[in-house]
């Protein structure tokens, strides 16, 4: 047997040369991955992957508007819900799956984004589309959705840049030998589990959306009524309002002046963004040979590391060396480019916590660090309405639609006295605080049956 201890973190292990598989390195053999297939032997007759489903193959490269296409971006991690996105990636090719269908990704498996398809469509070529007539697909969904499976694919990626499963590698994924009854058991608990999280889900989007209204409705500010009639998209624009600005018809579009002035109508000062900052600067991206594997002294904040609204610390990278830029408690961070299909401006997310050592961020994001005159909170929720969205999002320049800190800078924001601010600020996040909790309970939820399939798995 490999000599490997129970830590997770280990680097270093002995294996017998029998024992040795198709792959010679040595994440294949990680305790992690070995721990998992153990587990599954314990008690089961294991079947490869291959043997249990067909891998649909067909594909097409006629792609037309009512084609409802799939890609990564458009799974949730963990879960693996659809969440629809308003455009299409330029794609050239995709496969074709049915409703029922399994989209499991090769791309990045530790995130997670195992599908079970609800209606007929197309889908990134990044995805193997399965389907079983042994098995229920609903189980295996969720099979290959569990720890069991993910500690097992995440050491079997290769490639660095965008690291990836080899098809071999995922034909070859153990599948225990289950009953037809303990499937259905196992679906049943599942989706049991999954309709209390959503519904804890949707409390807590319901509590998001009232932050956004009682915002407003305290700055004596109204979002204008869309008009996306012909005659709206026609406009004209004062040759006063474009001298050393903007040429671009789509910045000097109406919907964006009809935003500025409502924000103009509060009955509060209205001041510059820059005004309200003290830093209003995008990150630095190091080099790919710069990033290190291992846990160093030098954390970077990058797209992706946080957690819903706020900055998780414990999901940043790190780099070999120092870098210049520090990120501090309070610091908001914008995603400057346009990102899965979104536009510019979407994600926005606040660090709520102090970091215990020198934190830099990348170069995708801009931090808005407030200064002594707003309010950390008040700030961030008013940036975070799909007003100031709009405005961000209005900034944009470049065939990659990029925004940059300097493009921020005259955005117009209400500046209640500071008394007002605070009595905003402790009402915001009063509710983020129920937010939180009903997410919390979300993944409890989930998570306690991620566990209970497991031990029914395992047997």
């Amino acid at each position: 047997m490999a000599q490997t201890t129970q830590n997770t973190n280990i680097k270093f292990f002995l294996i017998k040369r029998s024992e040795i598989e198709a792959r010679m390195d040595p994440h294949q053999f990680h305790v992690e991955r070995r721990n998992a297939i153990e587990k599954l032997k314990l008690n089961n007759n294991l079947i490869k992957l291959k043997h249990l489903v067909k891998n649909v193959k067909t594909t097409t490269s006629e792609i037309t508007k009512s084609d409802v296409y799939v890609g990564l971006e458009n799974i949730e991690s963990d879960t693996g819900h659809y969440i629809p996105t308003s455009e299409k990636e330029s794609i050239s090719s995709a496969g074709k799956f049915k409703r029922g269908h399994i989209l499991f990704p090769k791309l990045r498996p530790y995130l997670n984004k195992v599908y079970l398809a609800e209606f007929d469509g197309i889908c990134s070529t990044e995805f193997h589309i399965f389907d079983s007539e042994k098995y229920s697909n609903e189980f295996l969904t969720i099979y290959l959705r569990s720890s069991l499976i993910v500690n097992q694919t995440k050491h079997l990626m290769t490639g660095n840049t965008l690291p990836r499963l080899q098809t071999e590698d995922i034909n070859n994924l153990p599948v225990p030998e289950i009953t037809i009854e303990n499937q259905i058991k196992i679906v049943e608990l599942y989706n049991i589990a999954n309709r209390r999280k959503q519904s804890k889900d949707a409390q807590a989007k319901e509590l998001l959306k009232t932050i956004d209204t009682y915002l407003l409705n305290e700055l004596g500010v109204l979002l204008p009524v869309e008009n996306n009639t012909s005659l709206s998209r026609m406009f004209y624009a004062n040759f006063n309002e474009i001298t050393n600005g903007r040429l671009d018809p789509d910045y000097q579009n109406i919907s964006y002046k009809n935003i500025v002035a409502e924000i103009k109508k509060s009955h509060f000062e209205i001041v510059d963004l820059k005004d309200v900052t003290d830093i209003l600067n995008s990150g630095k991206t190091p080099a790919k040979a710069e990033y290190s594997e291992e846990q160093t002294q030098f954390p970077i904040i990058k797209v992706g590391s946080y957690t819903n609204d706020f900055i998780d610390l414990e999901k940043v990278d790190y780099v070999f060396s120092k870098q210049n830029l520090k990120a501090q408690k309070g610091d908001i961070f914008i995603l400057s480019a346009a990102h899965q299909s979104e536009y510019v401006g979407r994600h926005i997310k606040m660090l709520i916590e102090e970091p215990k050592i020198d934190t830099s961020y990348v170069g995708e994001l801009i931090c808005v660090r407030a200064n002594d005159k707003v309010n950390t909170t008040y700030l961030f929720s008013l940036l975070k309405t799909e007003m100031f969205k709009s405005l961000i999002n209005r900034e944009k320049t470049g065939q990659t639609s990029h925004v940059y800190g300097k493009d921020l800078k005259k955005i117009p924001i209400p500046l209640p006295d500071e008394q007002t601010q605070k009595r905003i600020s402790d009402y915001i996040e009063s509710l983020q605080e129920q937010v939180k909790l009903l997410k919390s309970d979300s993944k409890r939820i989930l998570e306690d049956a991620k566990q209970e399939v497991e031990k029914i798995i395992i047997g």
